[in-house]
């Protein structure tokens, strides 16, 4: 199911614990994260949304299709496959359930008949939260590729998650320019994907466009330009379709209908925005700058140009 085994749990399992706290109502409270170095090869992911029960447990990292968040939008999920995600990079994990006063140890691991299988390890007193940690076991020469995914994934999180152990690198883009829902930024290729691809921020996840797969017609053509261009739009749950995976966009209809009417919208701000600043020029020598950022191809503002020539 997924062609980025690191990247997948990764992104699941943070998301999952993402969506534990938007369930207990404390959203802005950061889930913690601890990456693997050579003195500690683990990943863990640890929230302090609602407990779950030994029956939670089975049911939730035991039955593929099992998902709590089917009937909501406020949530990532909804397949109830991201929480068996560590199974796609290898043969075992640990699951860590807090409840009650006590701190319940399950082993979930794949048998020789190739099935998947949760064992209760151990159940003792804790006196920490209730919530729930993940830990997964990692191969040393996976250290750097996993801190360096974790960045990227962690870009677009909205309450940024607290990272213990392997620290990551402060982000380094400037936004030009802004709105409520969207981002025009001069970006750093580090920390995002490639310069050039436009990305859907929908529920923690970044989704690059493919510009493609948009079907422009020739009406919407200067769109294209826009998508490929250095911009994060903030879209709600549920306006646009995934792959099961959620490694990328499924561009159905209605994905493709909401995205173009979102470009629409964002190529009408962006224009004001710009004009704003060259209304905001105090010399000709600061609009001249301002032109040649836009009509010059190295220009940081060159993808733009059409909606503001």
């Amino acid at each position: 199911l997924y062609t980025d085994k690191e990247t997948a749990f990764i992104r699941e399992y943070s998301t999952n614990a993402a969506d534990a706290h938007v369930e207990a109502g404390c959203p802005e409270r950061p889930i913690e994260i601890t990456l693997p170095s050579r003195f500690n090869l683990e990943f863990k992911c640890r929230d302090f949304g609602p407990a779950l029960s030994h029956e939670d447990v089975q049911n939730i990292f035991a039955f593929y299709g099992e998902s709590t968040k089917r009937n909501t939008n406020e949530q990532t999920g909804m397949l109830g496959i991201g929480s068996k995600s560590a199974f796609a990079y290898g043969d075992n994990y640990v699951i860590n359930s807090y409840i009650d006063g006590m701190r319940h140890t399950y082993n979930a691991f794949i048998d020789d008949t190739q099935v998947g299988q949760i064992s209760l390890l151990s159940s003792v007193e804790s006196d920490e939260e209730s919530g729930l940690e993940i830990v997964i076991p990692v191969r040393g020469e996976d250290v750097e590729t996993i801190k360096t995914k974790a960045n990227s994934v962690f870009t677009y999180f909205k309450t940024k998650p607290i990272v213990n152990g392997n620290q990551l690198p402060e982000e380094q883009n400037e936004v030009l320019y802004s709105g409520a829902d969207w981002k025009y930024i001069s970006r750093d290729d580090s920390s995002y994907h490639r310069s050039g691809d436009a990305v859907v921020i929908m529920g923690n996840i970044g989704y690059p466009i493919d510009t493609d797969q948009l079907k422009l017609t020739d009406e919407n053509s200067e769109l294209a330009n826009l998508a490929n261009a250095n911009l994060l739009l903030e879209i709600p749950l549920g306006d646009v379709e995934i792959s099961a995976s959620r490694e990328g966009l499924q561009y159905t209809d209605y994905t493709i209908k909401n995205l173009t009417t979102k470009l629409k919208e964002v190529s009408i701000k962006i224009a004001k925005e710009v004009e704003k600043s060259f209304v905001e020029c105090e010399t000709v020598w600061q609009a001249k700058v301002l032109a040649s950022e836009l009509f010059s191809y190295q220009g940081k503002l060159h993808a733009i140009q059409h909606f503001v020539k």
